[in-house]
């Protein structure tokens, strides 16, 4: 087995922004053969390489934690680079928050010598505890760049800081909110947040399924994505929610569920017809499951990243 090394432990995370990407046909997403007007599959691909070194730096971390920020710095240098370096809108902006976490978390796994990948649950939960203020800052900053159309200033935010409020940094300094603090709010309606919050589980419920698929048809690109449907239909996607509402949501995972269904026993390329129709229908209704493509990343992560500590190979 080759030697552990923090750019070892970086590589699987940035590789699987990727992979993630160039699932096709994943329906209501960018992918290798779909394009969006201000969203292209290169941008994706840029996204992979900009990544590794804010990864890296997150599995330093890990071992050597500063005092004042753990990832909100990476979650918005990784997403100034893609917009300004790529010239795109966002790619990953939820990705981002998930894999610096991950990244962070292997780190400190690492530091104590451990060697469980499971053992990331209890690691990252601890992590996203011990945020700061700092790290709340950064992190509206990467919102900030990424411009997502599903938050608006008009959003009502209770006692917490509106990310469009000009004033933000001196609300967020004022009231002491952590990221933990922040995405603690957000986890009412957000899956990403949520799933920050609590050791990754959405994650890891993808790496099983996707680890079971390739062991049954060793497809990796056909077992992404019936990763990404089997969540969407155990999920509420929540730029669907956000954008089209409720009811929405549950057709988008009701359909998905209909699809993974269909394709599950296939043992032929029938399976990539099914899944295109259903991209195509998607398309047309400007349905993007974007936050469900967030944990699909982190799933793939979490898989890579194991057969990396257990085998010494990516794949």
């Amino acid at each position: 087995m080759s030697k552990i090394t923090t750019r070892s432990l970086a590589e699987p995370l940035a590789l699987a922004l990727i992979l993630e990407a160039s699932g096709y046909p994943k329906p209501g997403n960018v992918h290798r053969t779909r394009d969006y007007v201000d969203l292209k599959y290169e941008a994706f691909l840029a996204t992979g390489i900009y990544a590794l070194k804010y990864l890296e730096k997150g599995v330093k971390r890990g071992v050597h934690p500063p005092r004042r920020l753990l990832i909100g710095d990476l979650v918005y240098g990784l997403v100034r680079d893609v917009v300004d370096k790529a010239r795109s809108s966002n790619t990953c902006l939820g990705s981002s928050l998930l894999l610096s976490l991950l990244s962070v978390s292997i780190g400190r796994m690492f530091s104590s010598g451990l060697i469980d990948l499971d053992e990331l649950e209890s690691i990252g939960v601890s992590i996203i505890r011990q945020t700061t203020v700092y790290d709340a800052v950064y992190y509206y900053k990467a919102i900030r760049k990424a411009k997502p159309s599903y938050l608006k200033p008009s959003d009502e935010t209770g006692e917490y800081v509106n990310v469009w409020d000009k004033a933000y940094i001196k609300k967020l300094l004022e009231k002491k909110h952590t990221l933990y603090h922040v995405l603690s709010y957000s986890s009412r309606f957000d899956i990403v947040a949520d799933d920050a919050l609590n050791g990754f589980k959405r994650g890891y419920r993808g790496e099983r399924f996707l680890r079971g698929r390739i062991e049954t048809h060793g497809d990796l690109n056909r077992a992404i994505v019936e990763t990404y449907l089997y969540l969407l239909s155990e999920n509420r996607d929540t730029i669907v929610f956000l954008k089209h509402g409720g009811e929405a949501a549950r057709e988008a995972s009701m359909k998905a569920r209909q699809v993974l269904d269909e394709i599950i026993g296939l043992d032929d390329a029938s399976w990539v017809h099914r899944v295109w129709q259903l991209d195509q229908e998607f398309y047309e209704k400007k349905i993007n499951p974007g936050s469900i493509a967030d944990i699909v990343a982190e799933a793939i992560g979490l898989y890579l990243l194991r057969n990396t500590i257990e085998k010494g190979t990516l794949f």
